[in-house]
């Protein structure tokens, strides 16, 4: 009986293994059998791993790489530059607000829109809590640390608060805040908390939870977070995917690519240097010809002959034994080869970062042609980042200034508006450098003399403000007038008149 049941369990074995090899090779064969070749894993390529939704992502790497970015910053020039790229063409001095309200499908009241520039332009000196930036700064700030952490924030001040003195008249402050104050790391699933960012059951976030002090300060605290609405906290963030709530640094593409170029050139650097430093060295003929006794030259250091030879221009060395030569180390440094490498390493880092290789690198080298074409693509990338700047930070915080201007009654909203036709704005971002002025000016002229664009429209690409053009070519024309002789005068006294001006001049400046 036992040796039955022994032959069924060795039966019933074989059976399983056998279903175990079949099943493995029905999943090989349906791996295979797959349609993409790159899905396919082989000896020379491993297949890509799903390492989760963006927010997993974030809560494993943001904080290092946001970490390794703000090195790469401070001592890789090639990343500080990228970043100076970034924020000159996004952002610029200061993306300008000029003001337009106006009710839908009507003209722009001039008289409220001077009140609104006015009053914006005395804010734009002082608009922060520390009173140290103004306006123009505080966009480069947020926008270096946009781009080099992935994200950053800032809170809406508005009104009468604790402690605060607003920089101008109008009770509106922003206080700008770096990342890190945001915690990655502060996760409650019961409240639906991820990475500091509290949400609704939709992914709305309403709430941030954020230090009271910076984490990296001798006095930071880094346990105890205070809950700040997102009525007033804003979030400015890099993101690639849906739901992702924290960003990731702009360098994360590129930043093997940076850290190689770094330690490439570091080590041609002390190559190059140690090829600088003449190296000889005393060949000997052979064996038999050497006595082992230096001569009369030899100087003696701790017990042990030691032998100088001193190197000078054109000079002749005829103290050397028999058999003997003198010749340099060679090296083959500095290599020719080094420019070409990074110039192509250079050039893949830009496409990740997304700015041109010309700027990067600054290397200006190239035809007309080949530098317009790259300006000209890159500047949609440019303008991409400038309209998400301008959707996250600038719009919010000019509707809170509008908002604050009414509260304090230092702008009346008129009968039957809403603070959005008030509010309502032009804004100027940086405008796209030109290669040769000549023709594309001449291309503006003609698209406006053909009705394509306006010439407000041609002035802000100039990144002036329309109105105060036309004010200075108003006064301008003024002053011409009064410098004009009256009609009946002739040519002649005219001509006198101007003499005769520049004579008294004359006189009293000597």
């Amino acid at each position: 009986m036992s040796s039955a049941l022994t032959a069924k369990t060795r039966l019933a074995a074989a059976l399983s293994a056998d279903r175990a090899v079949a099943t493995a090779r029905a999943q090989l064969a349906h791996v295979l059998a797959r349609a993409h070749e790159v899905t396919r894993p082989s000896r020379n390529r491993k297949l890509a791993r799903d390492w989760g939704s963006g927010n997993a992502i974030a809560s494993m790497d943001a904080r290092q790489l946001r970490d390794q970015a703000r090195h790469l910053e401070r001592d890789l020039d090639l990343a500080d530059n990228a970043l100076n790229v970034l924020v000159q063409n996004t952002v610029g001095s200061g993306i300008d607000v000029l003001s337009a309200p106006r009710l839908p499908g009507q003209a722009i009241n001039r008289e409220l829109a001077l009140q609104l520039d006015e009053l914006w332009d005395e804010w734009w000196d002082a608009p922060e809590v520390t009173g140290t930036h103004d306006y123009g700064m505080c966009q480069q700030l947020l926008a270096r640390s946009w781009f080099r952490d992935g994200d950053s924030f800032y809170q809406d001040l508005i009104g009468p608060v604790q402690y605060l003195e607003h920089g101008t008249g109008v009770p509106y402050s922003i206080e700008m805040l770096e990342a890190d104050l945001v915690p990655l790391d502060f996760n409650d699933p019961a409240r639906n908390i991820s990475q500091g960012v509290e949400c609704n059951a939709w992914g709305k976030p309403i709430a941030y939870h954020v230090f009271k002090r910076h984490p990296g300060d001798p006095t930071g605290n880094r346990t105890e977070t205070k809950r700040v609405s997102a009525e007033f906290m804003h979030r400015i963030a890099l993101v690639k995917r849906l739901h992702q709530v924290r960003g990731l640094s702009v360098f994360a593409s590129a930043m093997s690519r940076f850290e190689d170029v770094k330690d490439y050139e570091e080590s041609e650097r002390i190559a190059a240097k140690v090829a600088a430093s003449m190296t000889f060295q005393i060949k000997k003929g052979s064996g038999e010809a050497y006595t082992g006794d230096l001569g009369g030259n030899a100087l003696i250091q701790h017990g042990v002959p030691v032998r100088e030879l001193r190197l000078a221009p054109g000079a002749i060395f005829d103290d050397l034994l028999p058999g003997e030569s003198i010749e340099s180390l060679g090296t083959d440094r500095p290599n020719p080869n080094a420019a070409t490498w990074r110039k192509e390493q250079l050039r893949a880092a830009a496409g990740g970062i997304g700015v041109s290789y010309s700027s990067l690198s600054l290397d200006y080298n190239g035809t007309y042609s080949a530098q317009r074409q790259e300006l000209v693509e890159k500047w949609g990338s440019y303008l991409m980042l400038a309209e998400r700047f301008i959707a996250l930070s600038v719009r919010p915080q000019r509707v809170r200034f509008v908002q604050a201007c009414v509260l304090a009654g230092r702008v009346k909203l008129p009968r039957g508006w809403t603070l959005r036709n008030l509010a309502a704005s032009t804004y100027v971002r940086p405008v796209m450098p030109w290669i040769d002025p000549l023709k594309e000016a001449y291309a503006r002229g003609e698209a406006e003399d053909r009705g394509w664009v306006s010439p407000q429209q041609n002035t802000l690409q100039y990144g002036n403000n329309p109105a105060e053009v036309l004010r200075q070519r108003e006064d301008w024309q003024e002053q011409n007038r009064d410098l004009m002789p009256p009609a009946s005068t002739t040519s002649a006294e005219a001509r006198a008149r101007v003499v005769a001006s520049l004579q008294h001049d004359l006189s009293r400046s000597e």
